[in-house]
């Protein structure tokens, strides 16, 4: 990872050896956590190819209240493992094993990949989960068992992922498929 020399984070894709591959991630584990508030990232978003940018909320430690995301959950704000105008909003609860559960919701989002920055953000309140994509709410989450009650710490991450569209062995792996970071800001409630 570096800056882009004005001040933006590169998180850049790297080729280990023949089928190896590396990325990047961000956390503020064990540093920052909130419970409630908005939270706001500027990024640029390279074209998808079997690799995603990303931005999510984790819980430290989620609780074993099965059926519910109340007790801790992993909170997608941005994943953008399609090639088009879309990502999927999605919350995923009960660990990753046999009792995982996910409520996703795909959204739309013109010039995802082909805009340069744009600002992805989460209104966390009590009653609701807003979900934007530059200042327009595409995602509202009502349910109060998907709705996290405990300390949740962002994550800024660029990986290479099966289940992405694409082909990372096509990717030109320069700038081109660079994930960038503006800002993240976080406004506590």
């Amino acid at each position: 990872m570096r800056t882009d020399g004005r001040g933006a984070l590169a998180i850049d894709l790297g080729r280990l050896g023949p089928a190896e591959y590396s990325g990047g991630r961000i956390d503020s584990q064990g540093k920052f956590d909130y419970t409630r508030g908005s939270i706001e990232f500027r990024a640029h978003v390279p074209p998808t190819e079997g690799h995603l940018a990303a931005v999510w909320l984790q819980a430290d430690s989620p609780g074993d209240e099965l059926g519910t995301a109340a007790d801790g959950a992993e909170v997608d704000v941005l994943e953008s493992a399609h090639q088009s105008d879309t990502y999927p909003v999605t919350l995923h609860y009960d660990g990753y094993g046999e009792h995982h559960q996910s409520s996703s919701e795909a959204v739309r989002a013109p010039g995802l990949h082909g805009t340069w920055y744009h600002t992805f953000g989460l209104e966390w309140s009590e009653s609701s989960l807003r979900f934007r994509y530059d200042g327009q709410v595409v995602r509202e989450v009502t349910d109060p068992k998907l709705i996290s009650r405990v300390a949740e710490f962002p994550i800024i991450s660029h990986e290479i992922l099966e289940f992405t569209d694409g082909d990372v062995t096509k990717a030109p792996l320069d700038h081109t498929s660079t994930m960038y970071v503006g800002y993240v800001r976080v406004w506590q409630g």
